[in-house]
């Protein structure tokens, strides 16, 4: 069987896109969870949930996932969502390798698309977690089509939605624009 490609230089988890992703999906063995985000500027709500997310479904379904697959938006998500990415795709990515627990990154860029439908249709997982303010069918976009792939929806994944990575960037902005940043 094959498994996923090595991790990198310092340990992180291997970066791949969708379509790298696939090729190799069928001989993973083993149960996936995978996770989303555009984490553009990560913040801890978003590592609560990247870190709990294997722990948390085994906690909710009584099953443990053996693998955890992190989805990280495109800029074009990013670019429809905020108007413009602060850090790139491949710099989002490479954090989010890093993080411990992580066993796999897919980068999923799209000009168009406001879910991440396509990356889980390359990764078929079993689990999808979901934290702070995403809950169900109605403000969950990936929703319909994890049920269509057998895909269990875990939500509340992580710490509550006490940050926001646009907040955080405008505080930035209006210190930038005040002067009282250097």
């Amino acid at each position: 069987m094959s498994t996923l490609p090595p991790n990198g230089e310092f340990g992180e988890a291997p970066i791949l896109d969708c379509s790298a992703f696939a090729a190799l999906r069928d001989q993973l063995a083993g149960s996936i969870v995978a996770t989303s985000g555009g984490f553009d500027p990560i913040h801890p709500g978003h590592a609560s949930c990247i870190l709990a997310s294997k722990d948390f479904v085994e906690s909710e379904t009584g099953k443990r996932p053996d693998l955890l697959v992190v989805i990280v938006n495109g800029d074009g998500f990013l670019r429809n969502k905020k108007g413009a990415e602060f850090q790139d795709l491949a710099t989002r990515a490479r954090l989010v390798a890093c993080m411990r627990g992580v066993d796999a990154v897919v980068t999923y860029e799209t000009a168009t698309d406001m879910s991440v439908n396509g990356a889980l249709q390359a990764i078929r997982p079993h689990f999808f977690t979901k934290g702070g303010d995403r809950t169900d069918a109605s403000n969950i976009a990936e929703w319909d089509l994890c049920q269509e792939l057998g895909c269990e929806v875990v939500t509340g994944c992580g710490l509550s939605k006490d940050w926001s990575s646009s907040d955080m960037l405008a505080r930035w902005g209006e210190l930038l624009r005040a002067g009282k940043i250097k």
